[in-house]
């Protein structure tokens, strides 16, 4: 009887050992992540002993959360952010939508907002927003899919499918598909026609086609209702259908729970992007742990009627974003959250004979939050008579600046992984007063023996990049994701200098698509690993 007891006590503990498995112990327990091996049967798993794929992996220590605002369909930046400093060349090329003088919050002597946006006033005073001039990209084309497209991927390569922050988190969380996290990494909502999750192997966001949609999760832990199904074929098979759809959204339940586990706010109005951002802030404060979110305000495609249209839009994502960041405060995470808004282009400089604006190009982006400790504008405004010969503005900030300042001033992101999230045209980290502790990326770079190594992704083949600094003993070896060994690409004794390694097992054939680790091992002693991609 003790025996079976103790026995018990034994599957107990091993069932919740299994229970509380998080992304790093899985790893551990294969070896991908310390030293050790293990086996299945007759099948040993190498082990990869990885102190750079271990800080990969790991979580940053904080809680900061990125919420992006997308304005679709094309914000009129100059009807947004208004260029006091020339408004009689602004209001000359717009004499029936203009804003006037007398109708502007002056944020400082060169520009101001419209009235009708005043509720973001105070955060501005508060040192609680900045202002991005001038924000786009090279070679507008000046429409709405393929701007998108291009704002989403980093690229205007129409091959490219994955986007900025799906690559990052490929490259960040290389297990994700055997061993998804408990929580989920984003979550966005007006998902159609966006890119910014994507991945090369899957998405990385809980996405869903409108916020009603959401809040029936939030409240419900399900996309549908199962209960009383039509006694029928067709109502089993409706049932049959909704219940796949309900156990495919595996984070359903945990979005339910954070949303028991905070309080309503009863500042938010009635408009879709109220309904978003009171969400979003329901899972914030009921502990989620998603770190990006996604939400979306459309009708900004303002060809006829602006000035009545824009401003319904601009007064209700002043006052929300108001009533986020009061909400936030109220229970004391809003210097926690950093909100930002984009748009795939701006407008035109001058209004059509619609009353409106037709497809423009640069824009400004507006920071949301008390972490920006300080109001600012950031970048040069673009003239507003050097134009193009549509009559459009010269991008002065690349949107890829934005994008790769965030992921490391504000997420904390190793410097390699924000490289491999950003292509397209080379960009610059922009002074947003953020300011991150990133000593232990720093860690990654300063080796004595072997500072640099990374992949290298040619037409035909896939090479290994390192840069010795002194004539070392060099093994390398590539692994599954599992930690099972595939092979050794090279063993032998490299020069200090730059090498150039094909990563191939077999000389003549490549290794077939998926996903690998390759360990370098220096000297015997100092291991370095990272994920790779063979498509």
């Amino acid at each position: 009887m003790k025996k079976n007891s103790a026995n018990k006590d034994k599957g107990k503990a091993h069932d919740e050992e299994h229970a509380q498995w998080d992304r790093r112990g899985f790893l551990k327990t294969l070896g991908v992540a310390g030293a050790g091996a293990i086996s299945f049967g007759s099948n040993t798993l190498s082990v990869v002993d990885s102190q750079m794929l271990t800080t990969a992996l790991a979580e940053v220590d904080n809680d900061r959360v990125l919420v992006l605002i997308r304005l679709k369909g094309g914000n009129d930046g100059l009807n947004t952010i208004v260029p006091i400093y020339d408004f009689d060349t602004y209001a000359n090329k717009r004499p029936k939508i203009h804003i006037p003088q007398n109708s502007l919050v002056k944020l400082n002597d060169d520009f101001g907002i419209p009235d009708y946006m005043k509720k973001i006033e105070g955060l501005w005073k508060n040192g609680a927003m900045k202002v991005v001039h001038g924000v786009g990209y090279e070679n507008q084309n000046l429409s709405h899919f393929k701007s998108s497209e291009i704002w989403a991927s980093t690229s205007e390569d129409s091959s490219v499918t994955s986007g900025w922050m799906g690559r990052y988190f490929e490259e960040k969380y290389m297990d994700y598909l055997i061993n998804p996290p408990k929580n989920p990494l984003a979550i966005q909502v007006g998902n159609g026609g966006n890119l910014v999750f994507n991945g090369d192997l899957t998405t990385y966001a809980f996405s869903v086609s409108s916020p009603e949609r959401l809040k029936k999760v939030a409240e419900s832990g399900t996309i549908f209702d199962t209960s009383n199904p039509p006694d029928s074929l067709h109502g089993n098979q409706v049932s049959f259908l909704r219940e796949a759809v309900n156990s495919t959204y595996r984070y359903a339940s945990v979005i339910h729970e954070a949303y028991d586990n905070s309080k309503e706010y009863s500042g938010y109005g009635d408009s879709s992007i109220d309904l978003q951002l009171r969400l979003v802030s329901r899972f914030i404060k009921g502990g989620l742990g998603s770190k990006v979110y996604m939400v979306t305000l459309n009708g900004f495609d303002t060809h006829a009627n602006q000035p009545t249209r824009h401003e319904t839009l601009m007064i209700q994502l002043s006052n929300s974003i108001n009533t986020f960041y009061a909400d936030l405060k109220n229970h004391g995470v809003d210097d926690k959250v950093l909100s930002m808004t984009f748009s795939e282009f701006g407008r035109r400089v001058a209004e059509n004979g619609s009353s409106g604006t037709d497809h423009g190009s640069a824009a400004p982006i507006m920071l949301f939050g008390p972490c920006l400790n300080g109001n600012s504008f950031v970048g040069e405004h673009p003239s507003l008579s050097t134009l193009d010969k549509k009559g459009n503005m010269a991008t002065s900030t690349n949107f890829r600046s934005v994008y790769a300042t965030l992921l490391t001033d504000w997420l904390c992101a190793d410097p390699d992984l924000i490289s491999k999230a950003m292509i397209g045209s080379e960009y610059n980290l922009l002074g947003l007063g953020l300011g991150c502790n990133g000593e232990q990326f720093l860690k990654l770079t300063n080796d004595p023996i072997l500072p640099i190594h990374a992949v290298v992704y040619s037409k035909n083949d896939i090479d290994l990049y390192l840069n010795i600094n002194k004539s070392s003993q060099v093994e390398i070896v590539i692994y599954d994701l599992l930690g099972r060994k595939i092979g050794t690409v090279f063993k032998n004794i490299l020069t200090s200098g730059k090498h150039n390694l094909p990563l191939r097992v077999d000389p003549y054939n490549k290794l077939p698509s998926g996903q690998y680790i390759y360990k370098i091992e220096v000297d015997g002693s100092s291991t370095y690993s990272k994920a790779f991609l063979v498509k």
